[in-house]
């Protein structure tokens, strides 16, 4: 088996809040690049948060990831005690949720790897730009909380900059194929609500359809990367008759936020990003 060289760790289901070295744990698997560990916590399906620990440690193959062509992501998860995961529960219909997001937060993909008998689980990924991605694996240990695993690759390539992230919610908002008004406000226990009004060419949708267990799905990352948050809608409702599906999410520092909404209609799935400014409590 080729070594796994890129480390990352487990962090707050809604942010790192800690950082330390840690030494390899698994012989087979004992080059790295740089390690990184951070504490991290299980979640509750609207952000909540526990503190945990463990790792994600990932192999590309081929080694040298380059822009357009094909590769796949092989991928572990050990715990707090240098154990692997072998074992994990379904969350919204899947075991493994894997967000693939660039540094500048101009390119997003959620995909579901193929989770094998001893644990790993892999995954072939084309990546569109060049440049670091962040990834992040959500998952649910058998017996344990829900938690967030955070590991990154390098995609060679000239290194284009994403463009500025400019605070457009609340108000429209533009995705590919659907657009949405976006309301953000103060939830009970200082959480935030998320709220998106879907529409098509300016029209409220009425045929929103269930994507994996759910009316949609929201991913939240701050503009460093560091701060992570991923919510499903409040209340148990099975349909979205005005298109409007609310998100409670918990906000654990200030700053700049990109989010996107995830929505399916017609069988299709839809992104609609947006992008949030976090204000300083007072």
């Amino acid at each position: 088996m080729k070594p796994f060289v890129l480390f990352a760790a487990l962090f707050a289901f809604v942010g790192c809040t800690a950082e330390r070295t840690a030494p390899p744990t698994d012989a087979d698997h004992a080059e790295p690049r740089g390690v990184e560990s951070h504490d991290h916590g299980s979640s509750d399906p609207h952000g909540g948060h526990v503190m945990a620990k463990a790792m994600l440690m990932v192999r590309t193959e081929p080694k040298d990831v380059e822009v357009g062509v094909p590769v796949t992501l092989h991928m572990m998860i050990h715990d707090d005690s240098g154990a692997m995961v072998e074992e994990f529960e379904v969350i919204h219909e899947k075991k493994i949720h894997l967000i693939v997001v660039r540094q500048g937060l101009d390119e997003f993909a959620h995909v579901h790897p193929e989770l094998h008998e001893d644990g790993s689980f892999s995954i072939e990924h084309t990546f569109p730009e060049a440049g670091k991605y962040r990834l992040y694996v959500d998952h649910k240990p058998a017996g344990q909380s829900q938690a967030t695993a955070t590991g990154s690759v390098e995609v060679a390539g000239d290194v284009e900059p994403a463009a500025e992230l400019v605070p457009n919610a609340p108000g429209r908002v533009q995705g590919e194929g659907l657009e949405a008004d976006v309301a953000v406000g103060l939830a009970a226990k200082g959480a935030t609500t998320i709220t998106f009004q879907v529409l098509h060419e300016s029209q409220a949708v009425d045929d929103l359809e269930p994507y994996l267990g759910a009316m949609g799905h929201l991913v939240v990352i701050s503009a460093d990367g560091a701060e992570y948050v991923h919510a499903h809608p409040t209340g148990e409702s099975p349909s979205a008759p005005d298109g409007k599906v609310s998100f409670e999410a918990h906000f654990v520092k200030p700053g700049l936020y990109k989010g996107w909404g995830q929505f399916q209609r017609g069988g299709q799935v839809y992104t609609i990003p947006f992008v949030l400014r976090v204000p300083i409590d007072e």
